[in-house]
């Protein structure tokens, strides 16, 4: 991947946490006997019709996004192997399963391997400290949500395997943990590229106008 195509694929980032949101919370609408509240969204493949087919076309489209994401991550750290992208790419592979099979089968979420999910953001920072943001304040502040994301990822998992999770909140739960960690990839690529950008033809301007006339 060209370094330049890379930076440009940064922006699929962007596309996981309102896809999968969203339409996870359109399909609620349309299940039957479904309580977004108490219940995971995996539930809904259980059923026929709509809700299932437009649950798994979120996780279709999460997954995609996050493996295209996972590619840019690795080709800007210019490193021979990335273990962010890798996690990533390895989160993307098991939301497209979930996409694929329905709750229950062991190929839904891939045996669980979307647990590396919690690893990306933190890893991905520790690969990509030799590469310039084009704002650096971007970085200082993509320093503390990763912090944030990665405990609150902790969190959620003890939660899930102490039993502590409160009872009858699970899919509130999911919704809550699972758009902080779809943040990352979003904020990532505004402060990676979007801020970044706009601060960059700010300096141009300013550099512009302060330039001697002829």
């Amino acid at each position: 991947m060209d370094n330049n195509l890379a930076k440009s694929a940064i922006w699929a980032g962007m596309f996981p946490l309102p896809v999968w949101l969203l339409l996870t919370t359109f399909a609620g609408f349309l299940a039957q006997d479904y309580d977004p509240v108490s219940s995971h969204v995996s539930v809904m493949t259980l059923q026929d019709g709509a809700a299932h087919m437009i649950a798994n076309i979120a996780a279709l489209i999460a997954g995609i996004s996050l493996i295209v994401f996972g590619a840019a991550i690795w080709r800007i750290s210019r490193r021979a192997f990335s273990g962010g992208a890798m996690c990533w790419i390895v989160f993307g592979i098991a939301m497209i399963s979930n996409g694929i099979w329905p709750m229950g089968s062991p190929m839904h979420g891939f045996y669980v391997i979307g647990i590396f999910n919690i690893l990306a953001p933190a890893l991905s920072m520790l690969d990509l400290q030799d590469v310039e943001f084009q704002d650096e304040s971007g970085r200082r502040k993509m320093n503390v949500i990763t912090t944030f994301v990665s405990l609150s990822g902790m969190l959620y998992l003890w939660l899930a395997l102490t039993g502590f999770e409160p009872e009858g909140f699970a899919g509130l739960s999911q919704r809550i943990f699972g758009s902080i960690n779809f943040a990352w990839p979003l904020l990532f690529a505004y402060y990676f590229r979007g801020s970044g950008a706009a601060s960059l033809a700010d300096r141009v301007k300013s550099e512009s106008n302060t330039a001697p006339s002829a």
